[in-house]
């Protein structure tokens, strides 16, 4: 290896051409593999929260400039609004004024326009990108990493990034963990051009499907539909079928959404069904690292999906930057630094995703009273929003922090391991509502690990804990430990969204009884 590594990236998405672009600003050699035949033009559109676009900034200034201009820069008057299908408003968010508060603005785009931003940016830095190179597996060398290509051939570089998706064969080559977990809802998305409505920045709550729209642009407006059905129904419609069910099925709704539907060409619809992961062990081995989808994939609810890949990215690119002889260090510091941070986001993306379904009446009432008290459609996202890619950076002091202990409590709760990034902890505003008194929810058996308790009155086997969190407290509040590892506040759930958290949780589930209230 010279004094520049050379990095092969699998996927030439947007986590894929943001770490060709991060990389190569830093001074390594980059070749991408994209399998598809030109890199795509289609799709919807995606929130660039203010931690995304910070992540842009940090690779180029150039492309977080040109993210601005071409995408659709929230002022800071903007609001989003969450609305019933018949345009009666549930919340309204100051989406603008929290752009301001933090100094970096929402950024809504289309991903054909960011994806292009992000090759341009990739070539003009030295990145080359072959198209049509399918990435099969991988050999590990002496010194370095063998991708092997659809057509027979490969290509050797120090590292190999695994950007391949959702459905990398990087990963199983790595992990051989079976296929993403359908998560029991698809996506329909879609844009329309020249379009004026009420409210562009809007969610829409239906029963069993939720609709989020934003501008993306100049004269764009972007929406998803989010679809509570078995595994495959949508994808298998076909664009323009989907499209036609989706207005028939919101034929009733408020005119700006029946416009906006009426106003979508099928060309440019696209139905996916939705998946996630369980958070892996580790996505190194040696040379090899996994990025974006192909490492955390994780529903839409939050929008968190792109963003978490251009952190990936520009943390990736200074792990390599500070260990450019010695790329195992190199991507050893970045699985300390992004796996427990994106861990927490994909359980979190879960947890908000059952709940935006709003499955049922009663799902759907739930839903609408929640987003109603809380004065918006997600969760608090804060700590999600506020990272900034110079705190923390992928050194050895992040390593150091998952090995050290907390002090014993007071009470003797047992040691734990301490990080910096909280677990997966759902922080809910609401969360004093509790839940009522013969609603299931997933048993929360004590002690845990990650928790220090107040053990006045509990003991191992009850449902509700107050509990301290080592990096935070969380002790004004309900929580349940999630059987999938994550945590949720006191909030009702029926047995199917129990079911859409936790596979077959209401069947793990306990209901509460007056006697574990507090």
């Amino acid at each position: 290896m010279a004094d520049r590594p050379h990095a092969v990236v699998a996927g030439g998405g947007i986590g894929g051409l943001a770490a060709a672009a991060a990389l190569a600003r830093t001074g390594a050699r980059v070749t991408v593999l994209e399998r598809a035949p030109h890199t795509g033009t289609g799709g919807g559109g995606l929130v660039l929260y203010a931690n995304g676009v910070r992540a842009l900034d940090a690779i180029s200034p150039a492309l977080g400039a040109r993210i601005r201009a071409e995408g659709h820069l929230t002022g800071p008057d903007e609001t989003r609004v969450v609305t019933d299908p018949h345009g009666r408003i549930l919340a309204s968010e100051a989406i603008g004024a929290q752009g301001v508060a933090r100094g970096t603005p929402q950024i809504p785009v289309l991903r054909a326009v960011l994806q292009q931003a992000l090759y341009d940016e990739a070539t003009a830095a030295g990145a080359t990108v072959r198209t049509g190179a399918a990435v099969t597996g991988r050999t590990p060398l002496p010194g370095g990493e063998r991708a092997h290509l659809a057509d027979g051939t490969a290509v050797d570089g120090d590292l190999l990034i695994a950007a391949d998706g959702i459905h990398s064969a990087l990963r199983r080559a790595l992990l051989a963990d079976g296929p993403p977990q359908y998560r029991g809802y698809t996506s329909v998305r879609g844009r329309a051009t020249g379009l004026r409505i009420p409210h562009p920045a809007r969610v829409v709550n239906g029963t069993g499907v939720q609709l989020f729209i934003s501008p993306a642009g100049p004269g764009v407006l972007y929406w998803t539909a989010k679809i509570t059905a078995p595994a495959g129904t949508w994808p298998a419609k076909g664009p323009a079928a989907a499209l036609a069910d989706l207005r028939a099925a919101t034929a009733d709704w408020d005119e700006a959404v029946r416009r906006l539907l009426a106003a979508t060409a099928a060309e440019d619809t696209v139905v996916t069904d939705i998946h996630d992961r369980d958070a892996a062990p580790h996505w190194t081995d040696g040379r090899l690292a996994l990025l974006g989808d192909a490492a955390h994939p994780m529903v839409p609810a939050l929008g968190q999906g792109a963003n978490m890949a251009l952190e990936d990215a520009v943390v990736l690119a200074r792990a390599v930057a500070a260990h450019p002889a010695d790329p195992p260090r190199a991507l050893a510091a970045y699985q300390a630094a992004r796996l427990p941070r994106t861990s927490a986001v994909v359980l979190r993306s879960r947890a908000q995703g059952a709940v935006d379904q709003g499955d049922g009446a009663a799902g759907a009432r739930r839903r609408d009273d929640l987003m109603r008290t809380q004065g918006r459609k997600d969760i608090d996202t804060a700590d999600i929003h506020d990272w900034h890619p110079d705190r923390p950076e992928p050194t050895e002091r992040n390593e150091e922090l998952t090995d050290r202990t907390a002090p014993a409590a007071e009470h003797d709760t047992p040691q734990f391991p301490v990080r910096c990034t909280p677990g997966p902890v759902w922080r809910d505003s609401n969360v004093r509502t509790g839940p009522s008194l013969d609603s299931p929810v997933v048993q929360l058996l004590l002690p845990e690990e990650w928790v220090s308790y107040d053990a006045d009155g509990w003991s191992e086997g009850d449902e509700v804990v107050e509990g301290e969190h080592p990096c935070g407290e969380i002790t004004s509040s309900l929580w349940f430990r999630l059987a999938s590892g994550g945590w949720t506040s006191a909030v009702n759930f029926e047995p199917s969204a129990v079911d859409a958290i936790v596979p077959g949780g209401s069947r793990q589930a306990a209901p509460l009884t007056s006697g574990s209230q507090t």
